[in-house]
């Protein structure tokens, strides 16, 4: 049999003229664009690329754009959020007219460390003209670093969500030495995903006006694993999915030469990921059941975003709240940019040059992205 090279090698002809020419046209226009999907960077953040990708309808432009992502630099642009969250003295996180506290019951032999859900609710849910009126519900997805509560305490959700029309709920979903990685542990210790989507989600269908099936996630760090592992294993459950700094390839935390600070907030220390997936040599299947970029062919239908800082080096004594952990988890990124091309499922990004892993670089990522979660559940509707 004989296989003809041509096509791939036009694909990669024009692959190498697209990052060439993605590289000068980011270094020209000083890595600054804006299109359709998204605004130019604030003034208070580095230069921000936008793309909208779609591999399907046009695979060479699909490249292009992976190209035009790849070509996005990493160093420190100087630039901080300026965040007037309520943990900055910007409001109130959980104020009593839209803001409930509440505990899920857990069925017996689900086990999980927490069971609290914070829910903000739209302006206007509890009025009597709205008495009869549905909404969406995005449900956002912890780092391991911070409790549930951090969406609506060191960011400007509660203030910027008055606009939307949709309920946010905020499950926990470990914390810590604890963290639970939105999976049912190998070594049987939890059962954050079933319990999560099994429990939590059938438990808002019924405690609150939803619109059925009207579904979107949003994860941050670690909560990305959830946000696109949830969506990948539950067809259907959401429509549409957002990142913001995720480990979205997990391969490399197989490995353990990396810095001890790096090593432990990745789950290396504590916990383990040995305890959550198994073994990453006998257990692969396992893994690769729980990494998002092994899972991007079953993304399929759901509207896709990913946000994120390509980071810089920094000092190790910053821990993880530094450029360096957002720099390796932007390689995770890029990773998942191209199995998403290859296998032809559309896409959005906003990239960021430089950033922190850290909440007030999350803020105007969350303002970009979730108006279209909303957007994206009520499609049909």
């Amino acid at each position: 049999m004989t296989v003809s090279l041509r096509p791939l090698a036009r694909g990669l002809a024009a692959l190498t003229t697209s990052a060439v020419l993605a590289t000068a046209a980011w270094a020209g226009a000083a890595g600054t664009t804006a299109d359709a999907v998204g605004a130019r960077a604030a003034a208070d953040e580095g230069p921000v690329t936008v793309v909208r990708s779609d591999a399907q309808r046009d695979p060479l432009a699909a490249w292009a754009t992976y190209a035009r992502l790849m070509a996005v630099p990493s160093y420190d642009t100087g630039k901080v959020p300026a965040v007037r969250a309520p943990r900055e003295g910007g409001g109130v996180a959980c104020p009593p007219s839209r803001c409930v506290d509440r505990r899920v019951p857990v069925p017996r032999g689900v086990k999980v460390t927490d069971n609290t859900v914070r829910v903000l609710l739209p302006v206007g849910y509890r009025a009597p003209r709205n008495a009869d009126r549905r909404y969406p519900v995005v449900f956002l997805w912890n780092g391991g670093q911070s409790r549930s509560d951090g969406w609506s305490l060191k960011t400007e959700l509660t203030e910027m969500s008055r606009a939307w029309p949709a309920i946010l709920v905020m499950p926990e979903g470990g914390f810590g030495r604890q963290a639970g990685f939105f999976s049912d542990w190998h070594d049987g210790s939890f059962d954050w995903e079933t319990f999560h989507t099994e429990v939590v989600v059938p438990w808002v269908d019924r405690t609150f006006r939803t619109i059925k099936g009207a579904r979107a996630a949003v994860g941050a760090s670690m909560g990305a694993i959830g946000a696109i592992n949830y969506a990948a294993h539950n067809p259907t459950m959401f429509k549409a999915v957002l990142s913001i700094s995720g480990a979205l390839d997990t391969t490399t935390m197989a490995t353990y030469g990396i810095d001890p600070a790096l090593s432990a907030a990745l789950g290396f220390a504590d916990p383990d990921l040995r305890r959550i997936w198994g073994d990453p040599v006998r257990d692969r299947a396992n893994w690769r059941r729980h990494n998002p970029q092994a899972l991007v062919p079953r993304l399929r239908g759901v509207e896709v975003l990913v946000a994120s800082g390509t980071g810089y080096l920094a000092p190790a004594s910053d821990g993880i709240y530094n450029g360096t952990f957002e720099n390796t988890l932007w390689n995770t990124q890029r990773s998942f940019f191209q199995a998403m091309t290859a296998h032809g499922i559309p896409y959005k990004a906003r990239v960021m040059v430089g950033g922190v892993h850290d909440w007030p670089w999350f803020n105007h990522p969350l303002e970009w992205g979730v108006p279209q979660l909303v957007r994206a559940a009520l499609r049909g509707r």
